[in-house]
């Protein structure tokens, strides 16, 4: 059983988890709630779905992952100097909540039904998605995460644990602890701490986005690059005259805020200068306040990312966990304007620190800043040689299909 926050980017990181098991002979089925404005992409996938419980308000959603409690409260926050302990307690407990949110008793009670009917022998779920172990341990089923991008509910997890240890005294319960143990008792099931991030967690990202210090046994694997299905154009596949450029915003904010963080108008005039071939998927809401599109420019809605970045030499984009992704298995020098959402910058720092990319902060964001970023990252051949070290290292890692037997052993 596969359980995904149903938006594309997360179904796209979970099925090639799906499609390893199922060409060793297992069934495999995708259940939870139905996105009305993403139900392609499971039948993109070649997986069974089945939709449980009310359609998901992803607006709804998005208001509250983005931190109603304000900017000084986000869990994307990457200072470690605003690590301070009421952060600490005003995240944790708000991002408890927006996990209470995305898991209602009514859409609970009739996932256990059918996984009591059905007898699933593994559970793989989204980090996003916290009925998937309530629904595993009242149907008495192992279960493991799959990340889609770095782990931040591993690290304010471990941020809230290293508070209450330093703390004299009793601190009060923890608001995870009560509130999975009153989910799981009305199943008559007891709470543990695989509850929290699995058995086991499947990771398909590079190793520097991993946190030190946190509680998560991670089962590393390699990266499958999943993009939208579509016939290609032959520009893509026929080699660039000169040296081409991916310019993307991911799809997540263009489905769920409909608009951007930092200005595209500031982004292509930075690279309008440059003796460069720019690709930039972005679509004509995203344009709206482009007067000009620069004559180096080719402006397409949508293009496959890992076939485009094939014959790339950088990309310039915000941050994502699949573009990361994308870029890591293909060597491409990352350029980040890192977004806002959930682990942006912090991934951005990161790889700015192993030396396959730098970053831009959005406060930063000017044709200047954009430019000098790009230009280092084609000049200095240190940035194409760390990509290349960090694709070998991803490449050298088990595949999906390698982690089938020890699936098979967690299922028994």
């Amino acid at each position: 059983m596969l359980m995904v926050f149903p938006t594309r980017t997360h179904v796209y990181s979970m099925a090639p988890v799906g499609w390893a098991l199922a060409a060793a002979g297992h069934e495999v089925r995708f259940v939870g709630q139905r996105n009305p404005r993403e139900v392609l992409p499971f039948a993109e996938t070649g997986l069974d779905a089945m939709w449980f419980g009310e359609d998901l308000d992803i607006a709804h959603h998005r208001r509250l992952s983005g931190g109603d409690a304000g900017a000084a409260h986000q869990l994307s926050e990457s200072r470690p100097e605003r690590y301070t302990e009421e952060y600490v307690r005003t995240v944790y407990d708000g991002w408890v909540d927006v996990f209470r949110w995305n898991t209602p008793e009514s859409l609970v009670n009739e996932l256990v039904r059918f996984a009591r009917q059905w007898r699933p022998d593994l559970v793989v779920w989204d980090p996003l998605l916290y009925a998937a172990p309530i629904v595993a341990q009242a149907a008495g089923v192992p279960h493991l995460r799959m990340m889609y991008a770095a782990d931040q509910t591993a690290r304010i997890g471990a941020q809230y644990r290293d508070l209450r240890a330093s703390l004299p005294g009793d601190t009060g319960p923890d608001p995870f602890v009560e509130w999975m143990s009153a989910e799981v008792g009305r199943f008559g099931a007891d709470y543990d701490e695989t509850l929290r991030y699995g058995g086991k967690t499947i990771d398909c990202h590079p190793s520097y986005l991993r946190y030190d210090g946190v509680d998560v046994d991670y089962l590393p694997a390699r990266f499958v690059p999943l993009n939208k299905p579509m016939a290609l154009p032959r520009w893509v596949v026929e080699p660039p005259s000169r040296p081409r450029v991916l310019l993307t915003l991911g799809i997540s904010n263009r489905q769920t805020l409909g608009e951007e963080e930092t200005s595209v108008s500031a982004l292509l005039d930075g690279l309008s200068d440059l003796d460069v071939e720019v690709i930039a998927t972005l679509n004509a809401e995203q344009l709206a306040s482009v007067e000009k599109i620069p004559d180096n420019v080719r402006a397409v809605d949508f293009v496959p990312m890992n076939e485009l970045l094939a014959s790339c030499s950088a990309i310039v984009h915000q941050g994502g966990g699949a573009t990361i992704g994308n870029a890591v298995v293909n060597a491409v020098p990352q350029l980040v304007i890192p977004g806002t959402t959930w682990s942006e910058r912090v991934s951005a720092l990161a790889q700015a620190k192993r030396g396959n990319g730098l970053l831009v902060d959005l406060e930063d964001v000017t044709p200047e800043t954009v430019r000098n970023g790009l230009e280092r990252l084609l000049e200095e051949p240190s940035f194409r040689d760390c990509a290349l070290e960090v694709r070998d290292e991803m490449l050298a890692r088990p595949s999906l299909d390698d982690l089938v037997p020890e699936l098979e052993r967690l299922a028994r």
